[in-house]
Parts: structure tokens; C-alpha cells; sequence
């Protein structure tokens, strides 16, 4: 499509605002439609008078500030007025309200029946984001239309009602999206509710963590953060969130919630949590969990309550109390591993480690921080310095393996330096090679150095990074490439 340059935009101070000469808008709203920009919407404003009306009323609600137009020497050029102060939409405004202009204009246009945005929260500041997103739900609810709104926003997401969850899917790699609402059971909608009303971040907390860690409540938060902080790298930490749950019952119940949304979850609470029948059925329904009691304990069906069964008696014979409270601090005493009762926790914890749920082997967190009050500041106090929770932040942290990652591309890297050198040897078996050869060899060259060591064979030893200098590979022209694997020195 040829396109006549009337040098729209070359500069902010020369853009005099969108063309409304036909033969200009022809052209420029099949650009708008190629390069998917907002020129649409601004035409709206001009063309549809509900639309400006509904634009201008919201900002100035909600922002205090009037939209209006002007159409000068063939341009459409919108205005903001903010009080006696008046400039340029376009040129001199920045790009948070001219987004939010655009976008207002797209929701109250009337010739959609669904609407898809991507990311609207671009140039947003999170409450104008929201602001939007509620505009949108409501005219959605009124109008009957539909919406698809993807986001990496965590402020989008602040649902108050289990039937919210219903608008809500998360996608993963590997595996199709999925509704979040069919996640949760009936039964459970109405301590969803609650859990969200202590918590209204608590679902995109989730939902957007690589690594979600679930806790019981704030002081946990506020100790496994210190410890993390302590025990991980930055990169770690940034990418492992903990959430507050409200106690070991919501613990448990967004636990099966994110194990069923197939997300990668840890859970951490007390031991008393075990004897709580709402905990015992989400660990029932923990994948693997059932097959591996079976063949950890030999017991049949797999499930926690049967692990416990040989506890709980054990406890009603020393005349234990039966509330979930007196037995896990009974529980936490088992820390003989001589005696059977001992075995048994320790083997339970691990297995229940290994499916994603640790359980303090202390009893509670104050116990495990030596603390005699549950409070924040002792909690922070407490875990700044080495202590017991240690092993839990290192358990339940997110899993960054940047070595891991460098050696395997050091590998590829070296591997094909050797493959460039067998076949300059297939031309001249007799060759002798001092350094790499090929198109890259000199970017090569600082990676690793080429040492002939017998007649047809070559070792390459690797100068960088310096973590794997001396890391060595040898070679002749007749090595298949499963024997080309980078050694470590002796």
C-alpha cells in the first residue's frame, strides 16, 4: 500500500493531531489497522458524541481533569483542561491518561460484542488500571457484551467473591488454560470469600508467583522473609512470594486449589495442621501422596489419617488431650528417632516434604524460632540471625540453578568448537590445530584454548568463565558426539 507522508508526528512539537481529510483518514486508519494503533477510538471521540461525553465525564470524575476537542487545519487535536490550565492531549500530555483516553473510547464504543485488550496496564499507573477495569466490568454487566483482558498486572486481580474466579484463567507453560473457578468446590466458595476478604491480593499473589510459598499467617510472612532474605540470593527471592493464608485451614484450602491449577506450590504450617481433618483431605488429594504412603508405611488405604493412626493412639495412652492444639505440641516431642513413634514422624514429615508441604518437626513457629511471643517484630528479630527455620526458607524458595544453566550452554558452546575441528580434519587428517577454526575462531578463541595431544587428537581447555577455567574435552575426527562431554579437572 503506498502511503503519502504528510510527516505526521516527526517530532512531539511538530504532531498536530490525528488528520480528518477523507483521502488522510483513509489512509491512516488502514495504517491504525496494519500496525494495530488507537486511531480508531480517537475518531470515536469526534464522530460518536456519547462516547466523547462518557470519556470527558469519567476523567473528570474520577481525575479532575475535562476532555475536549478541537479540529485545527485539518487535525483533530483533543485537549485536557485542569482548571485555568489547558494543553495538548497528544503532545504535551504523558502516556498514562492518553492510554486511559484510548481505552475508555474502546469500552464505550457500540460495535463490539467482545472486546480483547493485552496488557492494558502499559503506561498505566496501577490505579488507573483499575479504574479502567472497573469501567469496563460495569458496562460488560450492563451491556451483556464480553471482555478478554490478559495481564501480567497483579492489581487487576483483586476478586471479592468465589464467582469472580469464573472470570479468571491462568496460563502455563505446558500445560491448556484453565478456568480458576473450576478449581474450587462448591463447599468451599464461602471460605474462599473469607480468605479473600482478609486478603484481596492473595489470588494474584498466586497466580502470577513462579514459586507461591502458602503460610499461615502474617508473623510467619514476616519470619520467612527475614530468613529468606538471609539465606537466598536476590534472584531467588524476587521470585518467591509468600502468602498469608489466615491460618493452617487456608493454608489448606489454597493448597488444593493451586495443586488442582497445576501451579508449582509450597506449603509450610504447624505440626498441629496435621490433625486438622480439612488439611488431612487436601493431603490425601496431593498427587503421589497415596501411592508413596503405601510405600513408605505399608499401610493401606494411603492416606494421613492412617499414618497417624499409631500416633494418635500412642497419644490417647499418655492421656493427651484431643484438640489439634495439645497434640502437635505432643507430636513435636517426638524427636527420638530410636523409637518407633519418632521413626514414623520423621518418615511422615519427609514424605510430605517431598510432595510440597513442610510441617514444622518443632510444633509452631515460635518454637521454632525459640520466641515466647507470636509477634512480628520477635519474629524478625529472631530469624535474622541462623536459626531453625533455615531448612524450611531453603525447602520452600524458588529454584534458580544459574550454574547449572552456564555449564550446560559452556557444554554446546565447546561442543561445537571440537565438531569445527573434526571437520577441518577430515580434510587434512594430519593437521595440528592450535586454535579454534571457522567462521567463529576468534570469538572462540576466548573461550577456549585448542592443545593437539596425539596424532589426530585435540584437547580443548576452556579459559572462560573463569568458574570452569581448565574444564577440558578431548577428541580425534573419530568421535561420535555422545563421548563430546565437557570433564571437570581432576
Amino acid at each position: 500500500m503506498n502511503v503519502v507522508n504528510h510527516g505526521w508526528g516527526s517530532t512531539p512539537t511538530e504532531y498536530r493531531g490525528v488528520p480528518i481529510g477523507e483521502e488522510e483518514r483513509r489512509q491512516i486508519l488502514e495504517m491504525a489497522r496494519l500496525a494495530g494503533l488507537a486511531t480508531t477510538e480517537l475518531y470515536a471521540l469526534r464522530e460518536e458524541p456519547e462516547v466523547l461525553l462518557r470519556v470527558a465525564a469519567f476523567t473528570r470524575r474520577a481525575l479532575g481533569r475535562s476532555i475536549e476537542l478541537r479540529e485545527t487545519a485539518g487535525f483533530l487535536d483533543p485537549y485536557v483542561r485542569m482548571g485555568s490550565v489547558e494543553y495538548s492531549l497528544l503532545r504535551d500530555e504523558g502516556h498514562g491518561l492518553r492510554e486511559l483516553v484510548v481505552l475508555l473510547a474502546a469500552v464505550y464504543r457500540d460495535d463490539w460484542r467482545l472486546l480483547v485488550v493485552d496488557e492494558a496496564e502499559l503506561h498505566l499507573h496501577p490505579s488507573m488500571a483499575r479504574l479502567w477495569l472497573a469501567e469496563l466490568n460495569r458496562e460488560c454487566e450492563q451491556s451483556g457484551r464480553s471482555a478478554i483482558v490478559v495481564t501480567h498486572e497483579p492489581s487487576f486481580l483483586r476478586p471479592r467473591l468465589a464467582s469472580d474466579l469464573a472470570s479468571i484463567w491462568v496460563f502455563g507453560a505446558g500445560s491448556p488454560p484453565r478456568r480458576m473457578s473450576e478449581s474450587v468446590l462448591d463447599v468451599q466458595a464461602d471460605r474462599v470469600e473469607a480468605s479473600l476478604a482478609q486478603n484481596p491480593q492473595l489470588v494474584s499473589d498466586i497466580v502470577f508467583s513462579p514459586r507461591p510459598v502458602l503460610l499461615e499467617g502474617v508473623t510467619d510472612v514476616a519470619a520467612m522473609s527475614t530468613t529468606l532474605t538471609r539465606v537466598a540470593s536476590a534472584e531467588v527471592v524476587a521470585q518467591t512470594d509468600l502468602v498469608d493464608c489466615g491460618g493452617s485451614g487456608g493454608v489448606a484450602l489454597w493448597l488444593e486449589i493451586c495443586t488442582k491449577l497445576g501451579l508449582d506450590v509450597r506449603a509450610v504450617c504447624d505440626l498441629d495442621a496435621l490433625f486438622d481433618p480439612e488439611m488431612q483431605r487436601t493431603l490425601d488429594s496431593l498427587p503421589g501422596l497415596s501411592s508413596a504412603i503405601t510405600e513408605t508405611f505399608a499401610e493401606s488405604p494411603g492416606r494421613i489419617s492412617t499414618v497417624l493412626r499409631p500416633l494418635i493412639r500412642k497419644a490417647d495412652e499418655a492421656k493427651v488431650p484431643s484438640d489439634p492444639a495439645s497434640r502437635g505440641a505432643w507430636l513435636a516431642g517426638l524427636d527420638d528417632e530410636s523409637t518407633a513413634e519418632g521413626i514414623r514422624k520423621a518418615r511422615l514429615l519427609t514424605l510430605l516434604a517431598d510432595h510440597g508441604v513442610w510441617a514444622h518437626p518443632q510444633g509452631t513457629l515460635e518454637q521454632v524460632l525459640a520466641i515466647d511471643r507470636k509477634g512480628v517484630a520477635e519474629a524478625r528479630a529472631a530469624a535474622s540471625v541462623t536459626c531453625d527455620l533455615d531448612p524450611a526458607a531453603v525447602w520452600s524458595a524458588y529454584e534458580l540453578d544459574l550454574h547449572g544453566d552456564v555449564e550446560t550452554l559452556l557444554a554446546v558452546a565447546v561442543e561445537r568448537v571440537a565438531h569445527s575441528i573434526m571437520e577441518a580434519l577430515r580434510e587434512d587428517p594430519s593437521a595440528q590445530f592450535g586454535s579454534p577454526v571457522g567462521t567463529s575462531a576468534q570469538a572462540d578463541a576466548r573461550l577456549v584454548k585448542v592443545l593437539p595431544v596425539g596424532e589426530g587428537v585435540h584437547r580443548l581447555e576452556v579459559i572462560a568463565p573463569a568458574a570452569f577455567a581448565g574444564w577440558w574435552l578431548e577428541f580425534s575426527r573419530e568421535s561420535r558426539a555422545t563421548d563430546l562431554n565437557l570433564q571437570a579437572p581432576a
